[in-house]
């Protein structure tokens, strides 16, 4: 039996993108609150891939957090009693500005609309992943997949555990390799074809 891989594909991610989309396509009434949660939605989902959040910290980003000039936003991490501070670039930095200047977002990036404007819950989040991961035809998805994918997606792609570890705010790399260490063929197939044209030595 094949062990469920216990993070989030980069196709998964994807796949889940699009069913944000679909969800919104699917209503009969496209009402401008509808079209708010879709974008909100959206951008979360991305926010939680870019950052590899631990998902209360995800949700507890403001606006004044992001720094559009220095291409830098920064939240803070409640397990390790931090600020953190990731770099950012300039597609990402367009499209939480879009968001905040067209939705009107002042404060919490991530609230309700309307009546109920509370920042949204872990409980929320999950509800709506289960939602999307039905939509999209995929597994299940909790929000920690997502961290793990943007680590295992880096590695993939020969970012140095160093900097990988400083991105998920680790203590130290140790703490990344005991969780992130593990070579797929993929991976090293990737890697290898970064520096060496052929293992045969052409």
């Amino acid at each position: 039996m094949q062990e469920a891989t216990d993070y989030l594909t980069i196709s998964e991610y994807h796949s889940l993108l699009g069913a944000v989309e679909k969800k919104y396509d699917r209503l009969k009434r496209k009402s401008i609150r509808n079209l708010q949660i879709k974008e909100r939605n959206k951008l979360l989902l991305q926010m939680m891939w870019i950052t590899a959040g631990r998902i209360s910290d995800v949700l507890s980003i403001r606006t004044e957090d992001i720094d559009f000039h220095g291409l830098t936003i920064k939240f803070f991490v409640k397990k390790r009693n931090v600020w953190h501070t990731l770099s950012i670039d300039s597609d990402i930095a367009l499209l939480i500005s879009n968001y905040i200047r067209t939705l009107k977002v002042e404060g919490p990036l991530f609230t309700g609309f309307g009546k109920d404007e509370s920042i949204l819950t872990r409980q929320y989040v999950n509800q709506m992943l289960e939602e999307y991961s039905e939509i999209a035809g995929i597994r299940k998805i909790h929000p920690h997949l997502y961290r793990h994918g943007l680590a295992m997606y880096l590695l993939s792609q020969g970012v140095p555990m160093e900097v990988i570890s400083y991105r998920l705010n680790h203590s130290s790399t140790l703490t990344t390799a005991k969780f992130y260490a593990r070579i797929t063929p993929d991976i090293e197939r990737n890697i290898i074809k970064q520096h060496v044209t052929s293992l045969m030595g052409e």
